[in-house]
């Protein structure tokens, strides 16, 4: 008879509930306030960044809890399952140690009582207890594996001599009396527990709202897959590019002028171009291609610009950061406005162009001040959560009013349901 393997639905549901555990505990955890956060730039964030920042460290924790819970389910649920049917087999099949003596009258003693015994960190086993046919005391307990279960001594405390137990339980307590059997030393000692009924399972009134919040659905679980998935393939990608890194590192000590890297696609550094095979650089800059790095060697633009691209603007940077187009940037080159550096190719021609701030002084600003960022937008009543044009932020004028680039630009104010927050 089964004792221990449930009906399957019983593992799913014990799952579940563990899942929704698991999910409010990180749900209260995130909801208590953060306390002496980190500053931001040297200043104390604001509570609303605090609150962003909080609502999306919860988002990322319940994303892998339920996304995990979700891949490790069916597995768990097949060892819960295997274990208590290995349990009932034991039970079930297991034979009692045979020709066991009492102590007393040296009978065969009959096996009248049986149980599992588990233990942390070693295997199940059954346990039986055998009683005298004369009715002898003490009676014999003993493992499967033939191992006898001897009660461990437990001598008086005062004199190291032997305690008797007497049971003195009521309907109320369970009560065990401990008295020293020598008489001089006159230690006892009366244990009591209370009597309780075991009680049913509280009812979770939410249970079924939380399990469709945390249990997911295997269209959502199979979505989280192929999500983890991916973020494993990054995660083996940046892996991949540190050793990259760390052997050109140890290749570079001993060609400090650079060398070629083997294999095509190298994205160069400044122009932003794909490098075909044995069309590249590598220094203490990075990668460049070789019209880039014929460049830098003819002097026409620092090798810094290679690793400090905040020093300098390209042509779809000042496009996309300024909301203009080709013509109105050629226009700007034309009259001067915006002064360039000439990337020539090999000297004849022209390659590409960048705006470096120091030939831009007071004209064009600091690179991090048209960033774009993350931010709310409130259309029709409800906010929408996305990454804005620097320009379209509370303040962002009064950035960069003293620079001339500013001049040229028309100025509109964004509609109050548009506004980015």
């Amino acid at each position: 008879m089964q004792q221990h393997l449930k009906d399957k639905q019983y593992y799913i549901d014990l799952y579940d509930r563990h899942t929704i555990e698991r999910c409010r505990d990180i749900e209260r955890i995130h909801s208590e306030p953060i306390k002496d956060p980190p500053l931001i730039d040297g200043k104390p964030p604001t509570q609303k960044m605090v609150d962003a920042i909080s609502k999306m460290a919860l988002e990322w924790s319940m994303m892998f809890q339920t996304g995990d819970r979700y891949l490790n389910k069916e597995e768990i649920i097949r060892k819960w399952m295997d274990t208590d049917k290995r349990k009932d087999e034991l039970c079930e099949t297991t034979q009692a140690p045979e020709n066991i003596r009492c102590l007393t009258c040296r009978n065969i003693l009959k096996p009248t009582f049986k149980n599992l015994w588990s233990e942390e960190g070693k295997e199940d086993r059954m346990f039986f207890m055998y009683d005298c046919p004369n009715q002898c005391l003490p009676r014999r307990s003993f493992f499967s594996d033939g191992e006898e279960w001897r009660p461990k001594p437990n001598p008086c405390p005062n004199c190291k001599g032997k305690l008797d137990c007497k049971d003195a339980s009521t309907k109320e307590k369970f009560i065990t009396e401990y008295i020293c059997t020598n008489s001089e030393c006159g230690y006892v000692k009366k244990t009591e527990i209370e009597k309780t009924v075991a009680k049913e399972a509280e009812f979770d009134e939410k249970f079924a709202e939380d399990r469709d919040r945390f249990c997911l659905t295997e269209e959502a679980g199979k979505k989280w897959q192929e999500e983890k998935w991916r973020l494993e393939q990054l995660g083996k990608f940046v892996d991949e590019m540190k050793e990259k890194d760390k052997a050109r590192a140890e290749k570079l000590k001993a060609n400090p002028k650079g060398f070629h890297l083997e294999g095509a696609g190298y994205k160069c550094a400044i122009c932003g171009d794909g490098t075909p095979e044995g069309d590249n650089w590598y220094d203490e800059w990075g990668i460049k291609c070789l019209v880039c790095q014929k460049a830098i060697d003819e002097g026409e633009i620092p090798a810094s610009v290679a690793k400090d691209e905040d020093s300098w603007y390209s042509k779809y940077d000042i496009e996309s950061r300024f909301n203009i187009k080709g013509p109105t940037f050629h226009k700007w080159v034309r009259k001067g406005i915006i002064k360039p550096r000439i990337i020539t190719r090999y000297g004849k021609g022209e390659h590409c162009q960048i705006f470096m701030l120091e030939d831009n002084k007071d004209i064009l600003p600091p690179k991090k001040l048209t960033e774009s960022q993350q931010g709310v937008e409130i259309i029709d009543g409800k906010e929408h959560r996305s990454t804005f044009p620097w320009y379209r932020f509370a303040g962002a004028r009064e950035k960069v009013k003293d620079y001339k680039i500013m001049d040229q630009l028309k100025w509109v104010d964004i509609p109050k349901n548009e506004t980015t927050q």
